[in-house]
Parts: C-alpha cells; sequence; structure tokens
C-alpha cells in the first residue's frame, strides 16, 4: 500500500503491473471533475481516487475490465473510507449501454491504451495496446455517457493526435484545449493533455508546454506543484 502522491489518501497496488505512473498524476491535475464524473480505464484507481480528494463534492465512478485492477480500487477505496463518494465497476467500456443511462455524467477523465496494433509494435498487453479497447469506442462511449457540453479530459502521445481528434469529432466531441508534456526543456513533447467537449464547438487553445524535469533530473517547480501542492 502506497500514498497517492499529493493527497491523504492510500492505494494499493502491485508493483509488477498496477503501478501508477506520472501519466495519471498529470491526467488527474488537469481534469476537472464535476458533480458526477467518470474515469474509464481506470486501473487500480489512481485518477479516480485523485479526483475525488480535489473535488471533495463530486460522485466519481471508475470503470476497467481488468478484474483484479477493480479490486485493487475497492480496497483502496475502503481504506480510504470514501465509498460514499468514489465507486470502482468492472465493466467492458463497450458496453456501458448495458450498465448506465444516457447523458448521465457531468465530465469523464480517461487513461487509454497508447499503442495502435497498425504500427506492429511487439506487445500483446491490452492495457498498452488497442487490442480489446480501441480510440473509437472511448469516443463513442464517452458521446454515450455524457451531458451535452460536457468535457472529456485524457492523456495520450503526440503521434495519436490526428487519431483522437478524428474520432472524437466523429461521435460530436470536438478538441477545447491542448496541452504538450515534455521530458526535459530541450526535448520533444512524449505525451499530450486534452480537453474535449460534447458540443459543437470548433477551435482549441494551445497551452503552455509542460516541462516535467530540470537539466540535472530534478522535477520543475510546476511538477511538483501538481505532485505535492495539495497536502
Amino acid at each position: 500500500m502506497d500514498k497517492v502522491a499529493g493527497t491523504n489518501y492510500y492505494i494499493y497496488q502491485d508493483k509488477d503491473d498496477f503501478s501508477y505512473g506520472i501519466d495519471a498524476i498529470l491526467l488527474s491535475d488537469f481534469a476537472k471533475a464535476k458533480e458526477d464524473h467518470i474515469d474509464l480505464c481506470t486501473g487500480n484507481g489512481i485518477v479516480a481516487l485523485r479526483l475525488s480528494y480535489l473535488y471533495k463534492k463530486s460522485k466519481v465512478v471508475g470503470v476497467d475490465i481488468d478484474e483484479k485492477a477493480i479490486d485493487l480500487c475497492k480496497k483502496s477505496i475502503a481504506v480510504n473510507e470514501i465509498n460514499d463518494r468514489v465507486e470502482a465497476i468492472r465493466l467492458d467500456i463497450r458496453e456501458v449501454e448495458e450498465h448506465f443511462k444516457k447523458n448521465a455524467f457531468d465530465s469523464l477523465s480517461v487513461n487509454p491504451p497508447y499503442l495502435d496494433p497498425k504500427d506492429n509494435i511487439a506487445t500483446d498487453d491490452y492495457k498498452r495496446q488497442e487490442i480489446l479497447l480501441k480510440l473509437d469506442d472511448i469516443a463513442k462511449a464517452a458521446s454515450y455517457l455524457l451531458k451535452p457540453f460536457s468535457k472529456v479530459y485524457m492523456v495520450h502521445r503526440p503521434s495519436r493526435l490526428i487519431d483522437i481528434v478524428l474520432s472524437f469529432k466523429k461521435y460530436g466531441i470536438n478538441t477545447r484545449r491542448l496541452r504538450a508534456v515534455k521530458p526535459f526543456a530541450d526535448k520533444k513533447a512524449n505525451m499530450i493533455l486534452i480537453e474535449l467537449e460534447k458540443s459543437d464547438k470548433t477551435g482549441f487553445e494551445y497551452m503552455n508546454e509542460l516541462v516535467v524535469y530540470n537539466s540535472d533530473g530534478t522535477y520543475t517547480d510546476e511538477v511538483k506543484e501538481i505532485y505535492y501542492g495539495h497536502q
């Protein structure tokens, strides 16, 4: 059991399989949880837990297909005594219509598989590669789950930006804000944070780039604030 960065919560992790990374921390800082929030691909629940800490008036539901991950998430919810505000559900995201009512949520976050099988990357890990769940599946689910003008918050890779924009646009969700994340100031971005909206609005804000590390390998002041500033 580990401390959830920037909170007084604890999280159960399987260090060989379900340890969270900086992408989840950055997403949970970038996202804004409204009254009813759903976190897709929740894994061990790190994003759901941090959002419930940062937005204490929100009800957060975490969804994942992996039974082991959901069991860990449920244990974390119980140990932090937040069962009244956070729920973990084992569910195939492609089947959300069978479990939730249409337009049930006010906001949505997702840290999805990043890799496209068409790129021929040698991995059979469905948590990293779009084997069980594709971008179109996520966009379709988000369109069904969200009320009009509600927001989607996603972390992904820069190489998939066009795929993301086109997939979500197909389901009536358009990009509103984009932030590139660079490991060092002189390096290319290796992550993007994206805010999308279920509306016909077009055009988006390109935000200041976020740099993770100083030249000596320590976290920048902004990343330190993201990790620890809420305690």
